[in-house]
């Protein structure tokens, strides 16, 4: 255990990474914080736990701690530390340079994960979403302030252009009284045959549906299913309208043929007047400010980027919006959502092997990186080496989201 000078305060414990002066990086896995404290003690337990022994030796009439590792048959000096007159020995530290935090927080670990499984939201908005769901163990008062906790994947993944003040209409609209739909793409590089995703969001709750599309002319069948799953899921509430851009997908005779004799209104945005279909875009702005993040925070590459959208639109589901203190979820079903399913986007699962390709003294299980889930107890993977994706039980898989694939 790392300790601290003697009046300082514990304010958190966790994972510690450092660099020793030779270059030697040492991982401690129960540190405790003392923000306060210009000293810190490190024990032999955490040196040995990282593979190094400790041996000591006198040069020139001066003491001096080596750690050595054995690397075949020869040892190998990693450091030399200097002794005081105390008999204590001394060096210096620093933390490792690509991770940049700054966090005085109770259970560090905890929030950081949870950070990363809900795609990387901010303090404002991890508070909501805590405050409004359950399968967790945070607690809101204990959560750092955000000019206390700084995430590399969002410094890098997230650019938001302050707008002037906003000046929205509230509209008291009943759930699936005008939905709004909009395409974002060409993306490169492709992900798999997809080059776009299309989004639909409901103007009252926020409730919202996201689909991958090879060509812009696969969204009249896209937008034509999910219209007819809405109504059979909810016969009591009727589609009143559709509001879309001016794109020729959305302009055929096909798509106003079915919506007229349905009874649906198609509305059309006035030519390059965006704010008309200002919340469809603003969910897909959304999307990429959480879908980035994840995918470097992972390190699997650009291509994989259909994944993490999609996994996007299920995050964006558990997240109270900006006009409601509940999530889409709750506001549609009732009842607060579980996020207890939750995990890394893009960390090692080890995924049951399927009987026919299994023996019964070979492997059980083969490691997987997990890209979702269709349902809380369905997760997806895909396989490292394929890139295929695959569905598997939650509760036969086992999580490591300390470990990501490259």
């Amino acid at each position: 255990m790392t300790i601290a000078g003697r009046d300082a305060l514990i304010v958190g414990s966790g994972r510690a990474t450092i660099i020793l002066p030779m270059g030697t990086q040492l991982t401690i896995e129960d540190a405790l914080l003392y923000p306060e404290s210009t000293r810190t003690l490190l024990s032999y337990k955490d040196i040995r736990k990282n593979g190094l022994h400790v041996e000591t030796h006198v040069d020139n009439k001066e003491e001096f701690i080596f750690f050595t590792r054995l690397t075949g048959s020869s040892k190998q000096v990693c450091e030399k530390i200097p002794s005081l007159e105390s008999r204590l020995y001394y060096t210096y530290i620093k933390p490792i340079s690509n991770v940049a935090y700054k966090v005085i927080f109770q259970n560090v670990n905890s929030f950081q994960t949870w950070h990363d499984r809900l795609g990387h939201p901010g303090i404002g908005m991890m508070r909501k979403i805590i405050c409004n769901s359950f399968g967790h163990n945070l607690h809101k008062a204990k959560f750092p302030q955000s000019s206390d906790f700084i995430c590399t994947a969002c410094a890098s993944g997230k650019l938001i252009l302050r707008p002037s003040t906003l000046k929205i209409r509230a509209e008291p609209l009943k759930f699936l009284e005008r939905i709004q739909g909009d395409i974002c793409g060409p993306i490169q590089p492709i992900c798999g045959p997809f080059r776009y995703f299309m989004v639909l969001i409901d103007a009252s709750t926020r409730w919202s549906h996201v689909s991958l599309l090879s060509t812009r002319n696969h969204a009249f069948a896209k937008i034509l299913s999910q219209l007819i799953k809405l109504k059979a899921h909810y016969p009591e509430h009727r589609i009143q309208s559709i509001r879309m851009d001016n794109a020729a997908e959305f302009s055929s005779h096909a798509f106003n043929d079915y919506c007229m004799a349905t009874g649906i209104e198609v509305q059309h945005s006035v030519p390059y007047v965006h704010t008309q279909n200002g919340l469809a875009e603003s969910l897909i702005k959304r999307i990429k400010l959480i879908a980035r993040p994840m995918l470097m925070n992972c390190k699997l590459p650009t291509s994989c980027w259909g994944h993490a959208v999609l996994h996007a639109a299920e995050l964006i589901q558990l997240r109270p919006t900006a006009y409601h203190e509940n999530s889409p979820l709750q506001l549609v079903r009732g009842n607060p959502p579980s996020i207890s399913h939750l995990r890394k986007f893009g960390c090692a699962v080890y995924v049951p092997i399927s009987p026919p390709q299994r023996t019964s003294m070979g492997p059980h299980r083969k490691l997987g990186i997990y890209v979702g889930f269709t349902s809380p107890s369905i997760i997806k993977y895909i396989e490292p080496l394929t890139g295929d994706l695959f569905t598997a039980w939650f509760a036969d898989c086992i999580f490591n989201e300390d470990h990501f694939r490259h």
